[in-house]
């Protein structure tokens, strides 16, 4: 065992080279944990060290690799007698602190000094060796499959690659790299030369690690999993591929078959990060993807909804399972294969702009994320990964219409039917037996979903419904808004449903787009939904127009479906309690007319009434539930419901709407 002193980076890269081995995460730091690097630093005093922290490492012995193609061009480092080493715990730290020194040594002219050495030497100690043009061995990076090691050597240390005309692949870990560079960029280039010596003579003398070399009899894999790295513990997913690649090592198998399995298992979770991190605005969450997969991939278990990972690294892939051959090459292979196939769809599921779906596809995918997706990734994922989109979106619109009538309107808890939906994905992604039906087809699955939404069997007095959906439980709902004076205006489901009728008017003038779901979700509530009759309704207009209703009929009215519309841009909130002509056309400080005649198609629509009076808010509210009756295929008279009731307008009669 090494001693296990403080050491320096100096001391630490003394005659030493170091590779992150396959099965550790990449470069996990983001901005948080670079700034807290960057204050030890500038706070750290001339006279005093740094403690920053642990650097467990493995040595790796020429013979053990001499064998290994990914190792063929580093074996002359051997012959310099450079010692070389896994790095185990400490990568986050160590890379940091590499990126930091590549950045400082960009700023010197290869002439210019150091620290009293010239900067071809410190290049030397710490990026990278040379030997005439054939050889060029880097002091420390990943082993060469690992998918950050080509963006490492070209995009971070800024070197030609080493695989003609290959460009290095995007992933989480790459895109944190590239972070971390222009972070210390940006910090270093306000500096001048005396100010980057003393960064750089902090960062390779002062910052003090504990260097400590794992003993041959402890498990460099189960070591990896006790470790944690500064600020951001290990994901499950990055957990998975560790206890894979180990038990890879336990279970009985030739060596080519195990190195192939090694490789296999690299290039799936190459692929997973790949498509993780593949829309830089919206990187997706490790473990939400692993938690949905293993709910599609193995039976779900109510008792185990929320062990996932005890169920995958304590149960299932374990050392125990593999030595007794519950657990062989078929079942990695087979489990890592749907992995990174299944994480393709899983990004386009909620990136399909990035996807070559046809534009129906597009945007029913798009109205399941305005939505909200409830049960259904599991289902969906897997419906995308076996099937085409001819296949599949059929699902998508019965999902949709199931979320929207059993959760936005019949307001059943959002776990309804969860554990139904879970099974249905295994059994569909499995072309499991359906409930003895025979196999699972997607379109008994299609089936399923429209029969839980609104089955219905049997005539006359022997007829039952089956569905979750029941409108009167909106009614009850409804009621309880309008007593606490707010209606419509509080429903859960209403920003979507005015989106919903804004691409219906959309389409029937054939016009171009003019409100998009990001803008329209991301104002606040009273700047993208107007009450045309106003909270405030001062003005004489308003009293003249609704004279003869009591307060509590005025309420209703103000908060009735009718009354509300979605805005295509904030208005001045001034203006929302004007009188309803100049509501509909004004002209601005800048001498514009402006106004629902030109806002989105639901202002145009309010626009061409010439009056807004209670008589207009009941058949405007009438035409929107005549769009929700047609657009998710239900019947208020089935149900036994007038439209007035529904709106919560039953007040008005002939008598008073004279």
């Amino acid at each position: 065992m090494a001693d296990n002193k403080l050491q320096s980076l100096i001391e630490i890269f003394n005659e030493r080279f170091f590779r992150i081995p396959d099965f550790q995460r990449g470069y996990s730091w983001e901005i948080n944990q670079l700034e807290d690097f960057w204050e030890d630093l500038l706070n750290l005093k001339d006279e005093k060290i740094h403690y920053t922290g642990l650097l467990t490492v493995e040595p790796i012995s020429k013979s053990s690799i001499q064998n290994i193609e990914k190792w063929q061009d580093d074996l002359w480092l051997f012959e310099r007698d450079l010692g070389a080493y896994y790095l185990i715990d400490g990568q986050q730290r160590l890379t940091t602190s590499i990126i930091l020194i590549n950045e400082i040594l960009a700023l010197f002219d290869d002439n210019e000094g150091i620290n009293f050495k010239e900067k071809p030497y410190w290049v030397n100690k710490f990026l990278y060796q040379s030997y005439g043009e054939k050889y060029k061995s880097y002091i420390f990076g990943y082993e060469r499959d690992n998918p950050s090691d080509e963006y490492f050597k070209t995009k971070i240390l800024g070197q030609e690659s080493s695989t003609a005309d290959k460009v290095p692949e995007q992933t989480l870990y790459t895109s944190n790299l590239k972070v971390a560079k222009k972070f210390f960029h940006k910090l270093l280039v306000k500096l001048d030369k005396s100010e980057l010596e003393e960064i750089f003579k902090k960062v390779t003398a002062k910052f003090k690690f504990n260097f400590y070399e794992i003993d041959d009899e402890l498990d460099v894999y189960v070591t990896f999993e006790t470790m944690n790295n500064r600020g951001k513990p290990l994901s499950n997913l990055e957990l998975l591929k560790n206890r894979l690649i180990y038990l890879s090592t336990l279970i009985d198998m030739d060596k080519d078959t195990r190195m192939r399995l090694r490789k296999d298992i690299n290039e799936s979770w190459k692929t997973i990060y790949e498509y993780l991190g593949k829309n830089k605005d919206n990187a997706m969450d490790d473990d939400e993807f692993l938690r949905n997969h293993w709910i599609m991939y193995f039976k779900y278990d109510r008792k185990e909804s929320a062990s996932y990972a005890k169920f995958l690294l304590n149960k299932k892939f374990t050392a125990k399972n593999a030595i007794k051959g519950k657990v062989d090459f078929s079942d990695i292979k087979e489990y890592i294969d749907s992995l990174s196939s299944c994480v393709k769809s899983w990004f386009y599921l909620f990136n399909p702009q990035f996807s070559k779906y046809e534009d129906e596809t597009k945007e029913w995918i798009q109205k399941l994320n305005r939505l909200g997706m409830s049960a259904f990734p599991p289902l969906f994922m897997g419906a995308m990964t076996k099937h085409d989109e001819k296949e599949f979106l059929p699902l998508f619109k019965s999902a949709e219409q199931f979320i929207f009538l059993v959760f936005r309107l019949t307001q059943r808890p959002s776990n309804t039917k969860n554990s139904h939906f879970y099974r249905l994905a295994n059994m569909l992604y499995f072309g499991k037996d359906f409930w003895g039906q025979g196999e699972t087809t997607i379109d008994k699955v299609i089936g399923n979903v429209q029969w839980e939404t609104q089955g219905e069997s049997g005539e006359g007095e022997e007829y039952i419904y089956h569905g979750w959906f029941d409108l009167s439980k909106f009614e009850t709902y409804m009621k309880d808004q309008f007593d606490r004076g707010e209606g419509f205006y509080s429903w859960n489901g209403l920003r979507y449903f005015l989106y919903e009728y804004e691409l219906y008017l959309q389409d029937n003038a054939n016009g171009n787009q003019k409100v998009t779901w990001s803008d329209f979700n991301k104002r606040k509530k009273e700047d993208t939904i107007e009450h045309i009759y106003p909270q405030t309704p001062k003005d004489e207009c308003w009293k003249t127009r609704f004279k003869g209703h009591a307060r509590k009929e005025r309420k209703r009215l103000l908060n009735s479906l009718g009354n509300l519309v979605l805005l295509g841009q904030s208005k001045n909130s001034e203006l929302q309690n004007k009188c309803f002509d100049f509501k509909c056309r004004h002209e601005n400080k800048e001498g514009n007319e402006v106004g629902f005649f030109n806002g989105s198609y639901s202002e145009i629509a309010v626009s061409s009434y010439p009056d807004w009076t209670p008589t207009e808010i009941r058949e405007r509210g009438k035409l929107m539930l005549d769009f929700m009756e047609e657009r998710w295929d239900i019947d208020l008279k089935g149900w036994e419901i007038e439209k007035e009731d529904f709106l919560h307008l039953d007040f008005l009669n002939e008598e008073t709407m004279e």
